[in-house]
């Protein structure tokens, strides 16, 4: 038996490994009853490798919906997407704290045009429940479909939603630790365990729609963001789209700060895990930021796209 929480198999005797439970009668390992009714933050005993995943799920048959968090969208995300060789689309989830502000077409627009994306890209919200029945009849037409997505990107929330089903929900990467079969009246889908990026701020999800926040920020002034810092060169707009778990400060210099990043007009500045940083003006930015956290892009919310 498989736990229906995670979906390792159950065993009862190693408290060390994944799966263990006292009773082999149980539905759940201990790991996911305490994650479930305690909140307990548990890492697994052995990470899965995204390449493991993406040769597993290449050798099945089916139909992938890869799942995308709109404040953490980049190159590596993107190419463990497009490694995947079945059938496939993207669905952005959380569409409900996405910022007003933010026109979706656009947005799609741009996402496909700067990461060469040729597959659809739909929306979802496990809140407001948009667009599930548009993800209910591709189940139905595909028959089998395996969901995929990086750490935090909302994918087992979403499963539950869709089939009614109990999966572990956690903050903590790698929660899903096996495939899990699931039976729902569209058809089967899969849950599948979620990729773990190189580098990224962890256990930094957004709790409530992301108010973007403007900062006519002097190049004699920097940001503090939690315990990092961020200047540019000259006097420049920054727009924050940022977690709203983030304390933002502004304050006089009073370092130097070690990574240095050129960025052009209307350029998003994104730092894995937190979101991304819109700079209106070309300029060099400093932060302590290390740089495997800092990725570029031509902004993918409008500006110079429009």
């Amino acid at each position: 038996m498989k736990c229906i929480g995670c979906g390792t198999l159950l065993q009862n005797t190693d408290p060390t490994l994944d799966g263990y439970t006292p009773n082999l009668d149980n539905k759940l390992c201990q790991r996911c009853f305490k994650i479930k009714h305690y909140g307990e933050n548990i890492t697994n005993i052995k990470p899965i490798l995204n390449e493991d995943i993406i040769t597993n799920i290449n050798k099945q048959k089916g139909f992938v919906i890869f799942l995308l968090d709109f404040l953490n969208i980049y190159k590596e995300i993107i190419a463990a997407y497009q490694k995947i060789k079945l059938p496939k689309m993207i669905v952005i989830t959380k569409s409900d704290l996405i910022p007003k502000n933010i026109k979706k077409d656009i947005l799609v627009n741009n996402i496909k045009r700067y990461y060469k994306i040729n597959e659809d890209i739909i929306f979802t919200s496990s809140k407001h429940k948009e667009n599930l029945n548009v993800l209910k009849n591709i189940i139905t037409v595909k028959e089998k479909v395996y969901f995929l997505g990086f750490t935090n990107s909302g994918k087992s929330s979403l499963i539950n939603i869709l089939s009614n089903s109990n999966l572990t929900i956690s903050k903590r990467a790698n929660t899903t630790l096996d495939f899990i079969k699931i039976k729902t009246e569209e058809g089967i889908i899969f849950d599948s365990p979620g990729f773990v990026p190189k580098n990224f701020l962890d256990n930094m999800l957004p709790k409530s729609i992301i108010r973007p926040v403007t900062y006519q920020l002097k190049n004699k002034y920097e940001l503090k963001l939690n315990d990092n810092y961020l200047c540019s060169d000259i006097d420049n707009n920054l727009v924050l789209y940022l977690t709203n778990e983030i304390r933002v400060d502004k304050r006089v210099k009073k370092m130097n700060l070690p990574t240095e990043i050129n960025v052009n007009d209307n350029t998003d500045l994104i730092i894995k895990g937190l979101g991304f940083i819109l700079i209106k003006k070309g300029s060099l930015i400093k932060t302590d930021f290390t740089a495997n956290l800092l990725e570029t892009r031509p902004t993918i919310i409008g500006g110079k796209h429009e």
